[in-house]
């Protein structure tokens, strides 16, 4: 794909930078260039490194754009095992938690896709929300990270219920008004850390682009996978009228029968290796990321989903991409699964009791599969 620098900036109270293409309009904000926070959002740098404990990861100024960026502390909720407790830790909906206000000078109204560079390390630091001018709108909630642990990376997921990694550019905020627009940060859980953000209007039908690296955006034609140059082309000239034949009966085609779509389960093999164009091992059909054969995440089991399941009823995971945080425990076919050899799978065929399950599927407050019940973790069923 044909990257795009920055070309121009306008500088507002958040030192935004507005960028201008051919193909899309830009704005891109540094998230240390608040307009006012919580205090619990602290900033590390060069020269500051706050003393607030518990924070069990060090500092990542070092690879951060500009060496600065902001972390919601403490960081009391690390593993799964540690007590879930919404308003201290957790936030379900934008607007609960502690909060980041930025004033961004925006070229243009319309829609625009939400992109946000974080670093995430494990399952409970990888979720933030964001809002406008004082509203909350759900296209902004449960921005997600899964891919890219413990390295800055770009995301603009929505989390949901059937897809806990999300969507790609699913996060948007509609853009009431040019000029200046308060945008709001609110936390869904606590050890967030935030590098950037940016905001992205495409200016042509089934344009897709997307932020690359600190400052740079990237573009290409989705429906023809054919990269965008911002070239202006200057159209042939028209040649003379020529006179038009009398028309000829031509008979009509015949039908074609568009192929059956392979139905696959949720993270399951894919059913051709051309759904994997980049070689990556992933693959996408049917709505759904699938692993293409090459894949080293895939186990070698059939798309069907059949597989035996452990001691206690808890069905083995078809495919290793289900285990989207490394933990051991999956999630296909809107239930949870365990890895097959992983020691959460050892733990779930020792006895019935060593993982109980949730009485309340309620206990489940971040939809992860699993819930805090009776001073433990237990599995959602």
């Amino acid at each position: 794909m044909k990257k795009l620098n920055l070309l121009a900036a306008l500088t507002c109270a958040a030192l935004s930078q507005a960028t201008f293409a051919q193909d899309y309009v830009a704005v891109q904000v540094e998230a240390e260039n608040y307009t006012s926070k919580n205090s619990l959002w602290r900033v590390f740098s060069n020269s500051n490194t706050p003393n607030i404990n518990p924070d069990p990861d060090p500092s990542h100024h070092n690879s951060a754009s500009g060496r600065s960026y902001l972390e919601l502390l403490p960081d009391t909720r690390v593993t799964h095992s540690d007590p879930l407790q919404t308003g201290t830790n957790f936030w379900a909906s934008g607007g609960q938690g502690p909060a980041i206000n930025y004033t961004v000078n925006f070229p243009e109204s319309g829609t625009y896709t939400v992109w946000v560079k974080a670093y995430s390390t494990g399952t409970e630091d990888n979720g933030i929300h964001v809002g406008i001018n004082g509203s909350n709108p759900a296209s902004g909630e449960r921005i997600q990270w899964c891919s890219g642990k413990n390295n800055w990376t770009w995301s603009s997921a929505q989390r949901a219920s059937n897809n806990h990694c999300g969507v790609a550019r699913t996060i948007t905020l509609n853009i009431p008004f040019a000029g200046a627009n308060t945008i709001t940060f609110t936390a869904r859980e606590d050890g967030f850390e935030f590098d950037q953000f940016m905001l992205i209007k495409e200016n042509k039908s089934g344009l897709v682009c997307a932020p690359t690296g600190n400052d740079s955006v990237s573009c290409n034609q989705n429906a023809t996978g054919n990269t965008t140059n911002n070239q202006t082309t200057t159209p042939d000239p028209t040649p003379d009228p020529t006179p038009t034949p009398d028309p000829v009966a031509t008979p009509d085609p015949a039908p074609v029968t568009a192929p059956t779509p392979v139905a696959t389960t949720q993270h399951g093999a894919c059913s051709s290796d051309a759904s994997d164009p980049d070689g990556d091992g992933y693959g996408w059909e049917n709505g759904m990321t699938c692993l293409a054969s090459g894949s080293s995440n895939n186990t070698g089991s059939n798309s069907s989903g059949s597989s035996s399941g452990t001691s206690n009823g808890t069905p083995v995971c078809v495919s290793l991409l289900s285990d989207e945080d490394g933990d051991g425990w999956g999630w296909e076919n809107n239930s949870t699964c365990v890895i097959d050899g992983s020691s959460a799978m050892q733990a779930a065929d020792t006895t019935d009791s060593s993982t109980p399950t949730c009485a309340s599927a309620s206990s489940d407050s971040d939809g992860d599969g699993w819930g805090w019940e009776n001073n433990r973790s237990c599995i959602v069923q």
